[in-house]
């Protein structure tokens, strides 16, 4: 989530349109970053499983690509965080169109969520973490806004591939890319922050993960 909101950028009104078309964004994924996106979409299906009374962060919330593709239950909170003004405008407007008028959109750090500690029950941290400057401290804030027992659901690129393309394209600094860590240290910050890890699972520069606060 980029200060100068890289997003505001023409590439950002495209790379919104094709998150919510999972066809799409499948063929492009393998084609330009030789990464598999289905658990991205799979993932997704936790947004469904949180019961009313509860609350939903979807931090950085982009376009709304996880709200747009599985609506919130009736009676749950969900908060959508996220840096880029122009995300937030984007997202705003997709849930205008689809009926969600009890989507609430905040401007925010990942590092710093606007939310009282254990507040949430559901943390959506959907390719964010390798654009932040310090992810760790974006994991260490997750972990702060879970209630006991919540859950952590995320998906970021990574380094250390072994492919040549792959190590080219995912550099710090490169694009939207911040501090991008390796597969090994994501699972290190999220075990330093208190969540027990129940799922890693790569595919080429693409590290999806699963895991939970202590009850």
């Amino acid at each position: 989530m980029a200060r100068d909101d890289f997003y505001a950028s023409a590439f950002g009104g495209f790379y919104s349109a094709y998150m919510r078309r999972p066809w799409l964004a499948r063929r492009i994924s393998r084609l330009v970053w030789g990464g598999d996106l289905a658990p991205y979409y799979d993932r997704m299906a936790a947004i469904g499983e949180v019961g009313a009374g509860q609350t939903i962060v979807d931090c950085p919330c982009g376009a709304g690509a996880a709200f747009s593709l599985v609506r919130p239950p009736p009676g749950v909170r969900y908060v959508a965080v996220d840096l880029s003004p122009s995300m937030l405008s984007r997202a705003g407007a997709r849930a205008q169109e689809l009926g969600l008028d009890g989507i609430e959109f905040v401007r925010g750090e990942a590092a710093a969520i606007p939310l009282p500690a254990a507040s949430a029950d559901l943390f959506l941290s959907l390719w964010g973490l390798h654009c932040f400057p310090d992810p760790a401290a974006a994991i260490d804030d997750a972990a702060r806004v879970l209630a006991p027992g919540g859950r952590l659901v995320g998906c970021a690129f990574v380094r250390g591939s072994d492919s040549l393309r792959q190590r080219l394209l995912i550099r710090p600094g490169l694009g939207d890319f911040g501090n991008v860590a390796t597969a090994t240290e994501v699972e290190a910050h999220l075990a330093a922050s208190g969540l027990v890890v129940t799922e890693l699972d790569r595919r080429g520069p693409m590290l999806y993960f699963d895991a939970r606060a202590a009850a």
